[in-house]
Protein backbone atom coordinates (compact mmCIF):
# COMPACT_ATOMS: atom_id res chain seq x y z
CA UNK A 1 0.00 0.00 0.00
CA UNK A 2 2.69 2.54 0.58
CA UNK A 3 3.96 1.99 -2.90
CA UNK A 4 1.06 2.19 -4.58
CA UNK A 5 0.73 5.82 -5.79
CA UNK A 6 4.72 4.92 -7.64
CA UNK A 7 3.39 2.01 -9.57
CA UNK A 8 0.27 3.73 -10.33
CA UNK A 9 2.49 7.19 -11.88
CA UNK A 10 4.79 4.29 -13.54
CA UNK A 11 1.64 2.97 -15.26
CA UNK A 12 0.76 6.41 -16.34
CA UNK A 13 3.92 7.01 -17.73
CA UNK A 14 3.81 4.18 -19.41
CA UNK A 15 0.72 4.76 -21.24
CA UNK A 16 1.83 8.20 -22.00
CA UNK A 17 4.84 6.15 -23.61
CA UNK A 18 2.92 4.01 -25.25
CA UNK A 19 0.34 7.10 -26.97
CA UNK A 20 3.01 9.18 -27.38
CA UNK A 21 4.96 6.23 -29.37
CA UNK A 22 1.98 5.37 -31.89
CA UNK A 23 1.75 9.02 -32.81
CA UNK A 24 5.33 9.42 -33.24
CA UNK A 25 5.06 6.46 -35.57
CA UNK A 26 1.38 7.16 -37.00
CA UNK A 27 2.46 10.61 -38.74
CA UNK A 28 -1.11 10.85 -40.54
CA UNK A 29 -2.80 10.51 -36.71
CA UNK A 30 -2.81 14.07 -35.35
CA UNK A 31 -5.89 14.08 -32.51
CA UNK A 32 -5.75 17.15 -30.73
CA UNK A 33 -7.51 15.03 -28.33
CA UNK A 34 -4.82 12.16 -27.85
CA UNK A 35 -2.53 14.79 -26.96
CA UNK A 36 -4.28 16.43 -24.69
CA UNK A 37 -4.91 13.04 -22.91
CA UNK A 38 -1.13 11.97 -23.24
CA UNK A 39 -0.39 14.87 -21.12
CA UNK A 40 -3.14 14.69 -18.59
CA UNK A 41 -1.25 10.74 -18.11
CA UNK A 42 2.46 12.82 -17.71
CA UNK A 43 0.92 15.19 -15.26
CA UNK A 44 -0.72 12.68 -13.43
CA UNK A 45 2.03 10.44 -13.23
CA UNK A 46 4.87 13.71 -12.08
CA UNK A 47 1.94 14.42 -9.59
CA UNK A 48 1.82 11.18 -7.97
CA UNK A 49 5.35 10.37 -7.98
CA UNK A 50 5.43 14.04 -6.17
CA UNK A 51 2.81 13.45 -3.80
CA UNK A 52 4.51 9.46 -2.48
CA UNK A 53 8.01 11.39 -2.37
CA UNK A 54 6.83 14.63 -0.35
CA UNK A 55 6.67 12.73 2.86
CA UNK A 56 10.01 11.50 2.60
CA UNK A 57 11.36 14.85 2.07
CA UNK A 58 9.54 16.24 4.99
CA UNK A 59 10.62 13.56 7.16
CA UNK A 60 14.14 13.50 5.91
CA UNK A 61 14.00 17.21 6.73
CA UNK A 62 12.69 17.07 10.22
CA UNK A 63 15.40 14.30 10.93
CA UNK A 64 18.05 16.58 9.73
CA UNK A 65 16.60 19.60 11.40
CA UNK A 66 16.31 17.26 14.88
CA UNK A 67 20.14 15.93 14.31
CA UNK A 68 21.41 19.35 14.05
CA UNK A 69 19.51 21.13 16.58
CA UNK A 70 19.75 18.13 19.12
CA UNK A 71 22.19 19.47 22.62
CA UNK A 72 23.87 16.10 22.66
CA UNK A 73 26.93 16.11 20.52
CA UNK A 74 25.58 13.21 17.30
CA UNK A 75 27.54 12.10 14.67
CA UNK A 76 27.20 9.22 11.71
CA UNK A 77 30.16 7.89 10.37
CA UNK A 78 31.43 5.42 7.95
CA UNK A 79 31.73 1.19 9.34
CA UNK A 80 34.36 0.25 7.36
CA UNK A 81 36.22 3.71 7.03
CA UNK A 82 35.65 5.30 10.92
CA UNK A 83 35.43 8.37 9.08
CA UNK A 84 32.79 10.88 10.24
CA UNK A 85 29.72 11.47 7.18
CA UNK A 86 27.26 13.82 8.99
CA UNK A 87 27.87 15.97 12.17
CA UNK A 88 25.31 17.81 14.23
CA UNK A 89 25.99 21.45 15.79
CA UNK A 90 26.48 20.19 19.60
CA UNK A 91 29.36 18.11 18.25
CA UNK A 92 31.07 20.89 16.70
CA UNK A 93 30.62 23.53 19.35
CA UNK A 94 31.71 20.61 22.30
CA UNK A 95 35.18 19.09 19.89
CA UNK A 96 36.14 22.10 18.80
CA UNK A 97 36.05 21.32 15.19
CA UNK A 98 34.24 22.64 12.07
CA UNK A 99 32.06 21.05 10.57
CA UNK A 100 34.24 20.45 6.93
CA UNK A 101 37.18 19.51 9.83
CA UNK A 102 35.41 16.97 10.68
CA UNK A 103 34.05 15.27 7.88
CA UNK A 104 37.66 14.91 7.23
CA UNK A 105 38.56 12.74 10.54
CA UNK A 106 37.83 9.39 11.53
CA UNK A 107 36.83 8.19 15.25
CA UNK A 108 40.56 8.08 15.65
CA UNK A 109 40.89 11.49 15.76
CA UNK A 110 39.38 12.25 18.83
CA UNK A 111 40.85 9.04 20.43
CA UNK A 112 44.04 9.30 22.81
CA UNK A 113 46.90 7.00 20.85
CA UNK A 114 46.61 4.74 23.57
CA UNK A 115 43.07 3.90 22.93
CA UNK A 116 43.21 3.67 19.17
CA UNK A 117 43.78 -0.46 19.67
CA UNK A 118 41.19 -0.88 22.04
CA UNK A 119 38.76 1.25 19.93
CA UNK A 120 39.54 -0.81 16.53
CA UNK A 121 39.17 -3.76 18.97
CA UNK A 122 35.66 -2.58 20.36
CA UNK A 123 34.74 -1.61 17.12
CA UNK A 124 35.33 -5.28 15.54
CA UNK A 125 33.78 -6.91 18.47
CA UNK A 126 30.54 -5.23 19.49
CA UNK A 127 30.06 -2.62 16.52
CA UNK A 128 28.35 -5.69 14.25
CA UNK A 129 24.46 -4.31 13.71
CA UNK A 130 23.76 -4.39 17.54
CA UNK A 131 23.23 -1.10 19.68
CA UNK A 132 26.19 -0.53 21.88
CA UNK A 133 26.37 1.47 25.22
CA UNK A 134 30.08 2.16 26.65
CA UNK A 135 31.91 4.68 28.34
CA UNK A 136 34.74 6.45 26.67
CA UNK A 137 37.43 8.81 26.92
CA UNK A 138 37.52 11.37 23.93
CA UNK A 139 39.66 14.05 23.26
CA UNK A 140 39.44 17.65 21.54
CA UNK A 141 40.73 19.77 19.39
CA UNK A 142 42.70 21.40 21.75
CA UNK A 143 43.93 18.38 23.42
CA UNK A 144 42.05 18.29 26.20
CA UNK A 145 40.32 14.87 27.43
CA UNK A 146 37.04 14.08 28.57
CA UNK A 147 34.64 11.00 29.38
CA UNK A 148 31.58 10.45 27.38
CA UNK A 149 28.77 7.82 27.52
CA UNK A 150 28.47 6.93 23.50
CA UNK A 151 24.72 5.42 22.58
CA UNK A 152 25.73 3.58 19.12
CA UNK A 153 23.50 1.88 16.75
CA UNK A 154 23.41 0.77 13.09
CA UNK A 155 22.06 2.71 10.18
CA UNK A 156 22.58 3.57 6.78
CA UNK A 157 23.51 6.78 5.13
CA UNK A 158 23.13 7.71 1.43
CA UNK A 159 23.99 4.03 0.83
CA UNK A 160 26.81 3.31 3.01
CA UNK A 161 26.60 1.07 5.87
CA UNK A 162 27.05 2.90 9.06
CA UNK A 163 26.60 3.97 12.91
CA UNK A 164 24.79 6.66 14.38
CA UNK A 165 26.46 8.04 17.47
CA UNK A 166 25.17 10.09 20.48
CA UNK A 167 28.33 10.98 22.88
CA UNK A 168 26.79 12.18 26.23
CA UNK A 169 29.15 13.95 28.50
CA UNK A 170 29.50 12.21 31.48
CA UNK A 171 33.03 13.92 32.86
CA UNK A 172 31.97 15.38 36.04
CA UNK A 173 30.20 12.03 37.02
CA UNK A 174 33.05 9.70 36.10
CA UNK A 175 35.43 12.13 37.69
CA UNK A 176 33.64 11.99 41.18
CA UNK A 177 33.16 8.00 40.77
CA UNK A 178 37.11 8.04 40.53
CA UNK A 179 37.44 10.04 43.81
CA UNK A 180 35.02 8.15 45.57
CA UNK A 181 36.73 4.93 44.72
CA UNK A 182 39.98 6.47 45.65
CA UNK A 183 38.31 8.00 48.76
CA UNK A 184 37.01 4.56 49.44
CA UNK A 185 40.23 3.26 49.41
CA UNK A 186 42.39 5.41 51.26
CA UNK A 187 39.33 4.58 54.19
CA UNK A 188 40.32 1.45 54.01
CA UNK A 189 44.04 1.71 54.15
CA UNK A 190 43.14 4.07 56.93
CA UNK A 191 41.47 1.65 58.67
CA UNK A 192 43.95 -1.40 58.72
CA UNK A 193 46.72 1.14 59.21
CA UNK A 194 45.08 2.20 62.68
CA UNK A 195 44.18 0.20 65.65
CA UNK A 196 41.49 2.77 66.18
CA UNK A 197 37.75 1.67 65.64
CA UNK A 198 37.19 3.60 62.50
CA UNK A 199 33.60 3.32 61.39
CA UNK A 200 31.32 4.14 58.41
CA UNK A 201 27.50 4.78 59.29
CA UNK A 202 24.74 4.73 56.71
CA UNK A 203 22.30 7.18 58.62
CA UNK A 204 19.46 6.50 56.28
CA UNK A 205 19.31 2.56 57.04
CA UNK A 206 21.46 2.20 60.18
CA UNK A 207 24.14 0.13 58.68
CA UNK A 208 27.10 0.33 60.39
CA UNK A 209 30.84 -1.33 59.03
CA UNK A 210 33.44 -1.03 61.71
CA UNK A 211 37.24 -2.40 61.02
CA UNK A 212 38.91 -4.49 63.03
CA UNK A 213 39.28 -1.98 66.11
CA UNK A 214 36.79 -3.28 67.57
CA UNK A 215 38.63 -6.37 68.84
CA UNK A 216 41.56 -4.64 69.42
CA UNK A 217 40.63 -2.02 71.15
CA UNK A 218 37.61 -3.68 73.25
CA UNK A 219 37.68 -7.20 72.82
CA UNK A 220 34.58 -7.51 71.26
CA UNK A 221 34.01 -10.69 68.46
CA UNK A 222 32.19 -9.93 65.57
CA UNK A 223 28.98 -10.69 65.41
CA UNK A 224 26.78 -9.97 61.90
CA UNK A 225 23.75 -10.48 63.95
CA UNK A 226 23.90 -7.54 65.98
CA UNK A 227 22.18 -4.24 65.73
CA UNK A 228 25.32 -2.71 65.86
CA UNK A 229 24.02 1.23 66.16
CA UNK A 230 22.34 -0.30 69.38
CA UNK A 231 25.06 -2.21 70.67
CA UNK A 232 27.12 0.71 70.27
CA UNK A 233 24.54 3.03 72.18
CA UNK A 234 24.32 0.22 74.94
CA UNK A 235 28.03 -0.07 75.67
CA UNK A 236 28.31 3.80 76.19
CA UNK A 237 28.34 4.36 80.30
CA UNK A 238 25.34 5.62 81.72
CA UNK A 239 26.20 8.88 82.97
CA UNK A 240 27.73 10.01 79.63
CA UNK A 241 24.65 8.76 77.54
CA UNK A 242 22.15 11.24 77.42
CA UNK A 243 25.49 13.88 76.97
CA UNK A 244 26.54 11.91 73.82
CA UNK A 245 22.86 11.39 72.29
CA UNK A 246 22.31 15.45 72.76
CA UNK A 247 25.16 16.56 71.21
CA UNK A 248 25.18 14.11 68.18
CA UNK A 249 21.51 14.92 67.53
CA UNK A 250 22.13 18.68 67.38
CA UNK A 251 24.94 18.37 65.34
CA UNK A 252 22.89 16.86 62.67
CA UNK A 253 19.82 19.19 63.44
CA UNK A 254 21.79 22.15 62.92
CA UNK A 255 23.84 20.79 59.63
CA UNK A 256 27.75 20.31 60.85
CA UNK A 257 29.82 18.26 59.15
CA UNK A 258 32.29 17.92 62.17
CA UNK A 259 30.83 15.96 65.75
CA UNK A 260 33.75 14.99 68.51
CA UNK A 261 33.03 14.21 71.84
CA UNK A 262 34.68 12.20 75.14
CA UNK A 263 33.00 9.35 76.87
CA UNK A 264 33.03 6.08 78.56
CA UNK A 265 32.62 3.04 76.47
CA UNK A 266 32.54 -0.66 78.18
CA UNK A 267 34.35 -3.13 77.14
CA UNK A 268 34.12 -6.65 76.81
CA UNK A 269 34.87 -7.56 79.94
CA UNK A 270 33.07 -5.31 81.51
CA UNK A 271 35.33 -2.32 82.25
CA UNK A 272 35.10 0.78 80.66
CA UNK A 273 37.60 3.06 78.84
CA UNK A 274 37.81 6.70 78.23
CA UNK A 275 37.49 7.43 74.52
CA UNK A 276 37.18 10.44 72.42
CA UNK A 277 34.93 10.14 69.47
CA UNK A 278 35.93 11.82 65.86
CA UNK A 279 33.17 11.75 63.24
CA UNK A 280 32.56 13.44 59.34
CA UNK A 281 28.98 13.94 58.63
CA UNK A 282 27.65 14.09 54.96
CA UNK A 283 24.31 15.51 53.74
CA UNK A 284 22.58 15.07 50.71
CA UNK A 285 20.02 17.62 50.66
CA UNK A 286 19.95 19.02 54.10
CA UNK A 287 19.65 15.38 55.00
CA UNK A 288 21.79 13.56 57.06
CA UNK A 289 22.93 10.33 55.37
CA UNK A 290 26.65 9.11 56.04
CA UNK A 291 28.83 9.42 58.76
CA UNK A 292 32.60 8.57 59.35
CA UNK A 293 34.07 8.66 62.22
CA UNK A 294 37.02 6.97 64.37
CA UNK A 295 37.01 5.59 68.32
CA UNK A 296 40.34 6.36 69.53
CA UNK A 297 41.37 4.79 73.01
CA UNK A 298 42.71 7.56 75.26
CA UNK A 299 41.86 5.78 78.69
CA UNK A 300 45.63 5.99 79.37
CA UNK A 301 46.11 9.43 78.67
CA UNK A 302 42.60 10.25 80.90
CA UNK A 303 44.59 8.44 83.94
CA UNK A 304 47.71 10.10 83.05
CA UNK A 305 46.03 13.44 82.97
CA UNK A 306 44.35 12.64 86.66
CA UNK A 307 47.48 11.89 87.97
CA UNK A 308 49.14 14.81 86.96
CA UNK A 309 46.32 16.38 88.84
CA UNK A 310 46.34 14.89 91.87
CA UNK A 311 50.07 15.33 91.04
CA UNK A 312 49.68 18.88 91.62
CA UNK A 313 47.35 18.84 94.24
CA UNK A 314 49.59 17.19 96.22
CA UNK A 315 52.31 19.82 95.29
CA UNK A 316 50.63 22.46 96.79
CA UNK A 317 49.51 21.31 99.89
CA UNK A 318 53.51 20.39 100.73
CA UNK A 319 53.73 23.99 99.22
CA UNK A 320 51.48 25.52 101.61
CA UNK A 321 52.66 23.09 104.79
CA UNK A 322 55.87 24.63 104.28
CA UNK A 323 55.01 27.97 104.05
CA UNK A 324 52.78 27.75 106.88
CA UNK A 325 53.15 24.76 109.12
CA UNK A 326 56.52 24.19 109.48
CA UNK A 327 57.00 27.59 110.34
CA UNK A 328 55.33 27.18 113.53
CA UNK A 329 57.92 24.79 115.00
CA UNK A 330 60.71 26.76 113.78
CA UNK A 331 59.55 29.77 115.36
CA UNK A 332 59.09 28.51 118.52
CA UNK A 333 62.22 26.71 118.65
CA UNK A 334 63.91 29.59 117.32
CA UNK A 335 62.06 31.37 120.65
CA UNK A 336 62.89 28.92 123.01
CA UNK A 337 66.87 28.77 122.22
CA UNK A 338 66.70 32.05 122.16
CA UNK A 339 65.66 32.45 126.06
CA UNK A 340 68.60 30.30 127.08
CA UNK A 341 71.06 31.99 129.13
CA UNK A 342 73.98 29.98 130.06
CA UNK A 343 75.37 32.13 132.69
CA UNK A 344 71.70 31.56 134.74
CA UNK A 345 71.69 28.07 136.27
CA UNK A 346 68.07 28.30 137.12
CA UNK A 347 67.38 24.21 136.95
CA UNK A 348 63.09 25.39 137.11
CA UNK A 349 63.27 27.58 134.16
CA UNK A 350 65.73 25.42 131.97
CA UNK A 351 63.61 21.85 132.78
CA UNK A 352 60.60 24.27 131.14
CA UNK A 353 62.34 25.55 128.22
CA UNK A 354 63.73 22.16 127.34
CA UNK A 355 59.81 20.31 127.59
CA UNK A 356 59.38 23.39 125.09
CA UNK A 357 61.87 22.63 122.97
CA UNK A 358 60.91 18.90 122.98
CA UNK A 359 57.14 19.38 122.14
CA UNK A 360 58.38 21.97 119.25
CA UNK A 361 60.54 19.54 117.67
CA UNK A 362 57.98 16.53 117.97
CA UNK A 363 55.33 19.55 116.33
CA UNK A 364 58.50 19.63 113.87
CA UNK A 365 58.98 15.64 112.98
CA UNK A 366 55.69 15.78 112.53
CA UNK A 367 55.12 17.66 109.64
CA UNK A 368 58.40 16.37 108.00
CA UNK A 369 56.43 13.32 108.35
CA UNK A 370 53.28 14.19 106.78
CA UNK A 371 55.67 15.65 103.88
CA UNK A 372 57.43 12.32 103.40
CA UNK A 373 53.78 10.88 103.14
CA UNK A 374 52.98 13.26 100.66
CA UNK A 375 56.30 12.68 98.28
CA UNK A 376 55.29 8.89 98.27
CA UNK A 377 52.08 9.72 96.75
CA UNK A 378 53.44 11.55 93.64
CA UNK A 379 55.51 8.67 93.26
Amino acid sequence: MRNAPQKIACLLLFLAILINSYVLFQPHFHSGIISIISLLLLSGAFTLLFISTFPQNKRHLQFEHLFNEYPIPMWIYEKSTMRFLSVNNAATKKYGYSRTEFLNLTLKDIRNEEDIPLLLENAAERCNGDEYRGIWKHRKKDGSNFFVEIYSLPAVYFGKTARFIMAKDVDQQVKAAKEAHELGMRYELLAQATNDAVYDKNLVTDAVTWNHGLSHLFLYKNNNDTDLVQWWQSNIHPADYTRIMTSLETCKRTHLNYWSEEYRFRCADGSYKHVVDRAFIMYENNIPHRMIGMIQDIDKHVKQARQLEEQNKALKEIAWINSHEIRRPVVAILSITGLFDKSNQDLHLNTQLMEWLHESTLQLDDIIHKIEHKVKTLQ
